[in-house]
């Protein structure tokens, strides 16, 4: 037999329109691995964007690696020039850290002050609701959150309490008033307390000499940062201390990827079972259609013309119920940002909030690697599932097939 003929026959019983079992059952098998793959590629879609939107949204602006201590202006510029030229760093910035209250009427938030230099300040600048190329003393950036709460708003004023750096008792707050020339919206857990000012505006705010509280360096290789820790901290004195991006944000992104992984897991476990159903739905295939095989053997089919039809129909069900499962996910995943829109504006209520999630909002990312070994690994089960009925079919007795007469 061709092997046209037998891609064909294989595709016949896969699309049997007929009222017979086997029509039934083969679309029955094609339905359930095509939601299976569908709900794995969307959920997939949805760990990836969380991944992706941490990475570019908060460690993208986060230093990699921070070291922090006390030292004057000239040995913090000097340090930096060193760890500027050091491999693998592609940007140091000095930075000068404060805690502090934000007051606006009757409002009262404690917040965190960073006080930046305009090199560092590129890397806020696709979250900034203004277009700025630099912060000028007086002017401070506020996350978009942290300004809720405050209720203030692009061109409103503010003060703020700063604490002298020193530990005498008598020492008095600064206040200080600040325009907000712009927000911070970037939808992650860090327009919470976020304040960005001038570098040399905020190291001068108590009237302190001049000078940073830690150097921030980015590297080319982000998750070679805690190796690169440690390596610092050992060329570095005492005085020093060093950390990095993991510190913070590690256990979270490291649940990202746990999640996914487990997710991931889960649901192909779904698939397996979508898969392996195969066997039962083609071993009631081959029961039902015994007449066929007994009058394709009669008219000259071989052994292996049955095997092949067959192995070439879990094939067919493979291929089908994942491509269409892919399509039928692309399109789920896609959707899902909207959906939980319509959700949250029916509930009038947030889904997602940063007071518990890392994003305010629902990210989503399909990846072709992803839906390549989904729809590779979804076919292979789906034929080796098909290798048992495959091999019973095979063994169809002709003669008592014939006497029983068409099924």
């Amino acid at each position: 037999m061709p092997w046209t003929e037998r891609v064909v026959f294989a595709l016949r019983q896969v699309l049997d329109r007929g009222r017979g079992l086997s029509g039934f059952l083969s679309r029955l098998s094609v339905l359930g691995l095509t939601l299976a793959v569908a709900v794995l590629l969307a959920v997939l879609a949805v760990m990836n964007g969380f991944e992706r939107e941490m990475r570019e949204r908060i460690l993208g602006v986060v230093p990699h690696v921070s070291i922090q201590g006390f030292a004057d202006f000239k040995t913090w510029r000097s340090l930096q020039s060193e760890l500027a030229a050091a491999p693998g760093v592609v940007e140091t910035t000095l930075f000068h850290e404060r805690d502090l209250l934000a007051i606006r009427g009757a409002r009262v938030d404690a917040a965190k002050l960073l006080g930046i230099e305009a090199t560092a300040w590129s890397r806020w600048k696709p979250w900034a609701t203004t277009a700025l190329d630099h912060l000028a003393p007086g002017q401070v950036v506020l996350g978009a959150g942290l300004a809720e709460r405050l209720a203030v708003a692009e061109g409103d004023r503010l003060r703020v309490v700063v604490p002298e750096a020193t530990l005498e008792v008598t020492a008095t707050p600064v206040t200080k008033a600040m325009e907000v020339v712009a927000l911070i919206d970037s939808g992650t857990e860090l327009d919470e307390a976020l304040m960005l000012a001038d570098f040399s505006y905020t190291a001068e705010m108590t009237g302190d000499v001049v000078t940073a509280t830690g150097v921030a360096l980015q590297l080319d290789a982000l998750f070679e940062a805690p190796d690169r820790r440690w390596e610092f901290r050992r060329q570095l004195p005492p005085t020093f201390y060093v950390t990095d991006w993991t510190v913070r944000h590690g256990n979270l992104y490291a649940a990202i990827r746990l999640s996914r992984d487990l997710v991931t897991l889960l649901l192909f476990s779904i698939i397996a079972v979508a898969a392996f159903n195969v066997v039962s739905s083609l071993v009631l295939v081959v029961t039902d259609r015994r007449g066929f095989i007994a009058m394709l053997q009669t008219m000259g089919a071989s052994r292996s013309d049955i095997l092949w039809i067959f192995l070439l129909q879990g094939t067919w069900i493979g291929v089908l119920g994942a491509s269409v499962g892919l399509a039928l996910g692309w399109l789920l995943a896609l959707s899902l940002p909207s959906l939980a829109t319509g959700i949250e504006w029916l509930l009038g209520s947030k889904l997602l909030n940063t007071d518990v999630y890392p994003l305010n909002f629902l990210p989503v990312d399909v990846r072709f690697g992803d839906a390549l070994w989904l729809w590779s690994a979804s076919v292979i089960l789906c034929v080796l599932a098909a290798v048992i009925p495959a091999r019973r079919a095979t063994q169809v007795p002709v003669a008592a097939a014939l006497a029983a007469g068409p099924v």
